[in-house]
């Protein structure tokens, strides 16, 4: 039994509630053609961020973040911004391959995530990706480093704060999760609501 099969296998004899029915993400109807919006207050984009899963060696793909500022060295998935008539399962697909140089033929949507960041007056949401099915020779393409990790070391990691919040429901492996995370400075949650929908 792979360490991923008895992470669910743990969570299911845990007493969850579950909110089943259809999830309104935050009371929103937006039009997906519209990548970004922009008004006096501030900016809303559209990205998908995305994990690979090596099931057989129990390992999952993070980027640590090279940029200077209050997410270098953190570890996050591959961050893609969607493109003007381009849909978000495409947009997670190619952006595996733009960074990565893996073959993904599918990725499943696992979560939709509000993130807003007070302090740059911005906010974006998140559709959350995961693919157990991958060819082809892993390449660094992004600025900083792409490395497999252990599942069961991921949270010795400096993560990502957005990815520390979603992390536990990934690992899960079956629910359907959304919510909403206020950010303020140096990457420090101020709130953070993340809801299990139904399980998939």
């Amino acid at each position: 039994m792979t360490v991923r099969k008895h992470y669910i296998q743990l969570n299911k004899k845990m007493n969850y509630q579950i909110r089943t029915g259809v999830c309104m993400v935050f009371g929103i109807i937006f039009d997906l053609k519209s990548i970004e919006i922009t008004t006096t207050m501030n900016t809303l984009s559209i990205q998908t961020l995305t994990f690979i899963f090596d099931n057989e060696t129990d390992h999952i793909l993070l980027h640590q973040i090279a940029e200077d500022g209050p997410l270098k060295r953190k570890h996050s998935g591959i961050k893609t911004d969607v493109e003007f008539a381009e849909d978000m399962n495409q947009a997670a697909v190619r952006g595996i391959g733009d960074a990565s140089g893996l073959v993904v033929p599918e990725v499943v949507l696992r979560g939709v995530v509000k993130v807003v960041y007070a302090e740059s007056q911005r906010s974006v949401i998140y559709f959350v990706y995961e693919s157990s099915r991958f060819s082809g020779e892993l390449e660094n393409r992004l600025n900083g480093r792409l490395k497999w990790v252990d599942i069961l070391n991921i949270f010795n990691l400096q993560l990502e704060s957005v990815v520390q919040e979603i992390m536990p429901n990934l690992l899960d492996g079956e629910s359907f999760f959304e919510g909403f995370i206020l950010m303020g400075v140096n990457d420090e949650v101020v709130n953070s609501d993340i809801r299990i929908c139904n399980t998939i």
